[in-house]
C-alpha cells in the first residue's frame, strides 16, 4: 500500500512542479506590470469608440473591462483578463498588440486585439495572428486602431 501512496504523491508533486513551471515561462514574458505612459489616459480610436485606460484596467466604453495581467514592453504586448460581465468572451483572456505612432498627429499609437478569447495567459501569449510592420492589414487581416487622446482633433 506504502508505494501506491509514494507513486501518487510523486505525481502530485511533479504535477505541480510542472504548473510552476509553465506560470513561470508566462510570468517570464510579462516581465513588468505597469504600461507604458503613452498608453495611460482616455482615448478615442480612428471609429469613435473611446477608452478609458491606467495600469489596472483598460476600459471599453461603455461596458466592458479588461485587468491587466502583465505587460512585454520589448516586443510591444499587454496580456489582460477580461472582465466576468463583458458581452464578448467574460473571463477569458485577451492580448493586446501595441505600436507607438511617430508624425501621425493628433494619433499617438495602435493597437490590435490579437488574441480575445484564450483560455490562459500563456494562451493569450503565444496565440497571435498579428504582423506589425503592416499596420494597414496586420491585426488578423485587418487595420491596427489608432488611438488619439480624448478630445483632441
Amino acid at each position: 500500500m506504502a508505494p501506491i501512496k509514494t507513486i501518487f504523491f510523486t505525481l502530485v508533486g511533479f504535477g505541480w512542479i510542472v504548473l510552476l513551471m509553465a506560470s513561470c515561462t508566462v510570468a517570464s514574458k510579462l516581465k513588468q506590470e505597469t504600461l507604458p505612459s503613452f498608453l495611460v489616459g482616455e482615448f478615442e480610436d480612428d471609429y469613435g469608440v473611446r477608452y478609458i485606460i491606467d495600469n489596472e484596467v483598460l476600459r471599453l466604453l461603455p461596458n466592458d473591462a479588461y485587468y491587466l495581467v502583465g505587460v512585454n514592453e520589448n516586443e510591444r504586448y499587454i496580456i489582460l483578463q477580461n472582465d466576468s460581465l463583458n458581452a464578448f468572451a467574460p473571463s477569458l483572456y485577451t492580448r493586446i498588440d501595441y505600436e507607438k505612432l511617430e508624425n501621425m498627429a493628433p494619433y499617438e499609437w495602435a493597437f490590435c486585439f490579437s488574441s480575445y478569447e484564450e483560455a490562459s495567459a500563456k494562451d493569450a501569449v503565444k496565440n497571435v495572428n498579428t504582423q506589425k510592420s503592416d499596420l494597414m492589414s496586420g491585426c488578423n487581416g485587418f487595420p491596427f486602431s489608432r488611438m488619439k487622446r480624448f478630445g483632441e482633433e
